[in-house]
């Protein structure tokens, strides 16, 4: 991820559902298709923690909420995800948001 949010203490997948269900601009999308690159059929792929944010994908793993190329308008909503969370928010180099 470029741009990600967590804490000393794991964010849990079912506390980032239960935020999500709060935030009225987030949509829980937790799956997606795809094409197979080796048979060209169309697929349906399991994504847990995956929300749509208007066009852009915000997404769970391991206890981190990110996503990647994001605009001043993610970052503005990953800093309000941050702030209730109790995370901080980095880049992929691990640099805090402050200096984003």
């Amino acid at each position: 991820m470029e741009i990600y949010i967590e804490r000393d203490k794991e964010i849990s997948l079912r506390e980032w559902r239960d935020y999500i269900k709060t935030d009225k601009d987030l949509v829980l999308m937790e799956s997606g298709e795809g094409i197979n690159p080796i048979t060209k059929q169309k697929m349906k792929l399991a994504i847990e923690g995956r929300a749509l944010f208007g066009d852009s994908e915000i997404l769970y793993k391991k206890g981190c909420i990110g996503c990647d190329d994001y605009s001043e308008k993610v970052l503005t909503k990953l800093r309000e995800i941050a702030k209730s969370l109790g995370a901080d928010i980095y880049d992929d180099g691990g640099v805090p948001s402050n200096e984003i």
